[in-house]
């Protein structure tokens, strides 16, 4: 099986042009490092890895890491090469993948199709900077992919002028079915609460308290990652909950590095401030220091990957022992936290307060996104009358 490993940063010395010896050499990020399963060194996709981290200096390569490592699977299980493209498209190594495992996962509700759209388009990326870079050659018989030129709906003001008009892509695109705005809204349900949040308690304390930083206080999955310790080690406990600031500005990889305040409930301060001086924490840093407040048992930052595994083993664990599918993913939880908070806000003050109240928390340009779940609430029956349902099922199953 392909596996990455984290390489560390290195100097490289100057060559060209020439320099004198006190010139000092240029110094490179670790990046994501690629091997099969034979421990070979998978060379072009590790010069475009490190071609994202070192030149494009791109921030997050969690989505690329995961689709080229899906891929270099798939063609190891199917004994392909990557840069062997037969004559018959049905054939390629390109179009296999995305034939024979993404739509086939995501037909069965393995993977999302957006998932699988996005996995398929770091795919297209990798192989575009391969040619571009000249590390393969292809011809007009042996290439990954076609070009195409696609029709789009325009959107902008002056539509009725110029309702379409035309893009790029290629012939692997993956096609996400469209939702109605409310369907595209998944917030756990009252019962499904009470099985995830009974089911949380089986797994590790840092994997449910980044569970609980996103159903108890929205943040996004990288989010919770990086919740810094500076802010744990102050208690937040004076009231019901208490409002702090997330961002860049302390270590939080906020979504285009925007900095916003989200809520802290009391009870969740309080887990958080006692895990960031416990001495499981130091252990795990086995001496040395993180401003993460969340680590692995290696003592490196908890990730995205972390988070995706546990959440799988729970999620299959509940559909094991209930006998029932429960379709939700981890992003579900900021929805669930939406939902109900948002119910609750609505209960005790006016409609546009609340919604830019809960704009703000959940750090969203645009107030469509907040009207979204207030149509939800307005459909869903079963939400309202729930203001402290969420705190309820918590305290009763996690907290206490």
């Amino acid at each position: 099986m392909v596996y990455v490993v984290e390489s560390s940063p290195v100097n490289v010395p100057r060559i060209y042009p020439k320099v004198s010896t006190e010139t000092p050499p240029i110094s490179l990020k670790g990046f994501p490092t690629f091997y099969s399963s034979d421990h070979q060194y998978l060379m072009p996709v590790n010069l475009w890895m490190n071609y994202l981290v070192n030149l494009r200096k791109s921030k997050d390569l969690n989505s690329a890491v995961r689709a080229i490592k899906r891929y270099w699977q798939f063609l190891e299980a199917k004994q392909l090469r990557w840069d062997d493209f037969p004559a018959m498209k049905y054939l390629r190594p390109t179009y296999r993948f995305r034939n024979d495992d993404l739509l086939s996962s995501a037909r069965n509700g393995e993977i999302q199709f957006s998932t699988a759209s996005l996995y398929m388009l770091h795919v297209i990326k990798f192989y575009e900077w391969c040619i571009a870079h000249r590390l393969l050659h292809v011809t007009e018989h042996a290439k990954p992919f076609e070009y195409e030129l696609v029709k789009v709906q325009n959107q902008g003001t002056m539509r009725h002028l110029n309702p379409q008009f035309l893009v790029t892509s290629t012939d692997l695109r993956i096609k996400v079915p469209k939702r109605a705005h409310i369907q595209s809204l998944n917030p756990l349900s009252k019962e499904n609460t009470r099985l995830y949040a009974s089911e949380l308690t089986n797994f590790s304390i840092e994997f449910v308290l980044h569970q609980l930083l996103q159903i108890h206080s929205g943040l996004r999955i990288n989010e919770a990652c990086t919740f810094p310790q500076s802010l744990a080690l102050n208690e937040l406990n004076t009231g019901l909950y208490s409002e702090v600031v997330i961002g860049p500005a302390n270590g939080v990889t906020t979504k285009y590095s925007k900095e916003r305040k989200v809520e802290i409930p009391a009870k969740l301060a309080v887990l958080l401030h006692s895990y960031a001086t416990s001495i499981r924490r130091k252990k795990r840093l086995k001496g040395k220091e993180s401003p993460f407040l969340l680590v692995t048992k290696n003592g490196t930052p908890f990730n995205a990957n972390n988070v995706q595994q546990s959440f799988r083993r729970l999620k299959k664990s509940i559909e094991v022992k209930h006998s029932m599918a429960f379709k939700h993913r981890t992003h579900d939880l900021r929805a669930t936290y939406c939902t109900y908070r948002l119910s609750s806000l609505l209960e005790h003050g006016l409609q546009k307060n609340a919604v830019l109240q809960m704009m703000a928390w959940m750090g969203h340009n645009s107030e469509s996104t907040i009207w979204k779940y207030v149509d939800y609430l307005e459909r869903e029956k079963s939400v309202q009358d729930a203001t402290s349902f969420l705190d309820q099922i918590l305290e009763e199953a996690v907290y206490e």
